[in-house]
C-alpha cells in the first residue's frame, strides 16, 4: 500500500498566505485542511494522530503574534513546534486589465496599511477581505468596476488578474514567520532553537534577572523574549522565551533541570530546527528616532 499524503491545517482558505506556507515548511505533496480558527488547528494537532498544523507566529510588521502562541501555552498540553520558515512575498496591485482609471482598492487590512501612500497617491476607497485571494475574488467578480486588489503575484495571477503597479507597498516584501506543529518533538537536528514558558515562583524584584541568570550560568542564548501577564493572577507574569539548542541536548536539557530545582514552572512549547534563510525584520530602514546614543549623552 502506497504512503498516504499528508494532511496538513491551518486556519485560513484554500490559496491564503497560510496555505503557500505549507510548501515552504518543507511539503511538496500534502492534503490541505483549512480550518476556522487557530485554536481549531492546535485542537486537531493535538488529538489527531498524525495530523500537522501550519500558524503564523511572527510578522515583519507586529513582532511575535502573541495571540497565536497563547493558543499554545494556555490551550494545549498535546501540540508542540516541530519546524519554522519564514514566507517573504512582494504585494502588486492587480486589476482585470492593463489600463483604465482605478476607484477603490481590496486587500487584508495589515496589506492596506502598509500601502497607505499607493492608496493616498490614486485617493481610493478601500474595502477590508479576509485573505489575499478573497480579495482577488472581488475584484474577479467585478462588482466596483475600477477596483484593484493588493496581493502577492502567485494569488493575482492564478485569478487571471493583470498587474498594473508593482511598488505599492513601504517595504519590499511582506515576512512571516511560520510554525509547523506536531504531537512529538523531532530528534536533535545539530542547529535548533526551542521555545519555552517559564512562569517565576514569585513575581518578586529580581525574578527575571534571577532567570536571566540561570540562561547565562548555563551557557543558553536567549534570542527573543515576551513577558505575559497571568488573568488568573494579574500580578504575575509568565515569560514565553525562545533560546538557542534542542530541548533533548545540553545546555538546554541542564537549564531547564536549573529552572525547575529553583523552584520556576517551565512548559515546553517546542525544539525545532533553525531556519537558516531570511529573516523576519522590522520594515523600517532606520533607527528609532529620538534614540540616544552614547555620543549624545557626552554634550
Amino acid at each position: 500500500m502506497a504512503d498516504q499524503r499528508p494532511m496538513v491545517c491551518f486556519a485560513e482558505p484554500l490559496g491564503s498566505s497560510d496555505h503557500r506556507a505549507v510548501s515552504v515548511l518543507g511539503f511538496e505533496d500534502f492534503d490541505p485542511l483549512p480550518m476556522h480558527s487557530i485554536e481549531a488547528v492546535i485542537h486537531a494537532v493535538s488529538t489527531t494522530p498524525g495530523l500537522f498544523g501550519v500558524m503564523p507566529i511572527e510578522n515583519s510588521t507586529e513582532g511575535e503574534l502573541t495571540l497565536s502562541i497563547d493558543r499554545l501555552i494556555f490551550e494545549s498540553e498535546m501540540a508542540y513546534i516541530i519546524g519554522e520558515a519564514v514566507l517573504g512575498e512582494p504585494i502588486w496591485a492587480f486589476s482585470t486589465a492593463e489600463e483604465g482609471e482605478i476607484r477603490d482598492v481590496v486587500s487584508h487590512a495589515m496589506i492596506l496599511d502598509l500601502s497607505a501612500s499607493f492608496i493616498q497617491q490614486h485617493g481610493l476607497r478601500t474595502h477590508h477581505a479576509v485573505s489575499t485571494a478573497a480579495a482577488c475574488q472581488r475584484v474577479v467578480g467585478g462588482q466596483f468596476p475600477g477596483m484593484v486588489a493588493l496581493a502577492p503575484p502567485t494569488v493575482g495571477y492564478s485569478f487571471g488578474l493583470v498587474p498594473i503597479e508593482t511598488e505599492v507597498m513601504k517595504v519590499p516584501e511582506i515576512r512571516t514567520r511560520y510554525a509547523l506543529i506536531g504531537k512529538e518533538v523531532p530528534e536533535p537536528s545539530g542547529d535548533d532553537r526551542t521555545m519555552l514558558v517559564v512562569a517565576p515562583r514569585t513575581d518578586a524584584v529580581g525574578a527575571l534577572e534571577e532567570i536571566a541568570g540561570l540562561f547565562a550560568a548555563n551557557g543558553v542564548n536567549m534570542y527573543s523574549i515576551v513577558s505575559r501577564p497571568l488573568a488568573l493572577l494579574p500580578e504575575f507574569h509568565c515569560f514565553v522565551i525562545g533560546a538557542e539548542g534542542h530541548v533533548y541536548e545540553e545546555p538546554v536539557l541542564k537549564l531547564v533541570r536549573a529552572l525547575v530545582e529553583a523552584g520556576h514552572g517551565v512548559k515546553l512549547i517546542g525544539s525545532f530546527p533553525r531556519w537558516r534563510r531570511s529573516e523576519v525584520v522590522n520594515p523600517s530602514l532606520t533607527l528609532p528616532k529620538g534614540m540616544i546614543n552614547l555620543t549624545d549623552l557626552a554634550r
